[in-house]
């Protein structure tokens, strides 16, 4: 029984009963997935954005299968082992490693990779606004004992993003409550 299959580019006549023309002609979608070293589902992606064409037949169970041309598949392979490999290139900073030079290939590393960060750090007690944290370290109280005064109304305190703020002030009328 001969079969046709219309593909964008041509057309692909195959025997459906002749297992060895039907593995050198055609692929399945495993097979394919299998040859790119890819997911049957990443395989699905590239089809749905036109980097790889499919054409579907009628198995013998009766259900559409997925069939990709072997060349088509091979090209694709190419074109994208091409695409991820990049040149190294050998900059002046890169002496240190050379040299295998520690100290300063760490500090070649600090400063390009790692820019320069410029933090401010205040004292706890200079803040006007703690954290739950900030405030037990502060007060000597369990976080659990300032949550549930917060929850009871005792404490004043925002949730603000994901953690609850505590001002300063409210936090020193609490204290003198207590």
């Amino acid at each position: 029984m001969m079969s046709y299959l219309v593909t964008p580019h041509r057309a692909i006549v195959f025997d459906v009963t002749c297992r060895i023309c039907y593995n050198s002609c055609i692929m399945n979608k495993e097979d394919a997935a299998k040859e790119l070293g890819i997911s049957v589902r990443s395989l699905q992606r590239l089809t749905e954005k036109k980097k790889i064409s499919v054409t579907y037949k009628r198995g013998e169970s009766g259900k559409q299968e997925a069939i990709f041309d072997p060349k088509e598949i091979e090209n694709y392979k190419r074109e994208r082992d091409v695409e991820t490999v990049k040149s190294a290139t050998v900059t002046s900073d890169d002496t240190a490693l050379a040299r295998n030079d520690t100290h300063q290939f760490l500090e070649f590393l600090k400063t390009a990779i790692m820019p320069e960060q410029k933090t401010v750090s205040v004292a706890i007690a200079d803040k006007p606004l703690l954290k739950l944290d900030e405030a037990a370290a502060l007060t000597g109280l369990s976080r659990d004992i300032l949550r549930k005064a917060i929850d009871t109304k005792e404490l004043k305190g925002k949730m603000i993003g994901k953690a609850y703020r505590i001002k300063r002030e409210d936090l020193d009328r609490y204290i003198k409550n207590l």
